[in-house]
């Protein structure tokens, strides 16, 4: 019984930080797998509520990054968790917006529990690989921000490559992200 209980609490455990699989609806109510939102590179999903009105600021900075970093593989995937009896109110309100992402519906909230969310907003950062690298819980301005020096993070190869950029805001980025790995390899490295 002792094994039984052990072999149990491995698989448990395995592959903690992968993210679930999931087959979801979207506003059309067609069934869609979250990991096909992994085929070409990383991707935030985000969850929110239409009562939610921090959910509904932090939207506004998601789709910004959709359009500018979706050209690099990135993608956001937005997941709404109304209930049935306020969910006819989404497509109407998800439509009137023009968001360039997807909206998948999670009405009894199983998926958002299976990543760890308790509150909305709640964001989880996923890697090429399907490994949730980061959450966040809840929306404050300036958080944007820093979601947005990960984001440029995950993909900053693919910026890196991109012979063609101009942007300025994604160069800033990048610089510092690169800064900030040299100062922490030069504290870290016993040899310096």
């Amino acid at each position: 019984m002792f094994k039984l209980l052990v072999i149990l609490l491995c698989f448990m455990f395995a592959d903690d930080n992968l993210l679930p699989k999931a087959m979801l609806k979207d506003l059309d109510n067609n069934k869609i797998d979250v990991y096909d939102f992994l085929q070409d590179g990383p991707l935030i999903i985000n969850f929110w509520f239409l009562a939610c009105e921090p959910c509904k600021k932090e939207m506004i900075y998601l789709d910004r990054y959709n359009q500018k970093y979706s050209k690099y593989g990135f993608k956001i995937l937005s997941v709404n968790t109304d209930n049935s009896r306020t969910f006819s109110r989404v497509k109407p309100f998800v439509n009137s917006k023009k968001y360039s992402f997807t909206v998948l519906s999670d009405p009894k909230s199983l998926f958002f529990r299976k990543v760890g969310g308790i509150v909305c907003p709640y964001t989880v950062v996923v890697n090429d690989k399907g490994e949730i690298v980061n959450t966040h819980m809840g929306y404050n301005p300036g958080d944007e921000i820093k979601l947005e020096e990960e984001i440029v993070s995950l993909i900053a190869s693919s910026i890196k490559a991109d012979t063609s950029l101009t942007d300025s805001s994604i160069i800033s980025i990048l610089s510092k992200i690169e800064l900030d790995k040299k100062i922490l390899n030069d504290v870290t490295d016993p040899n310096k």
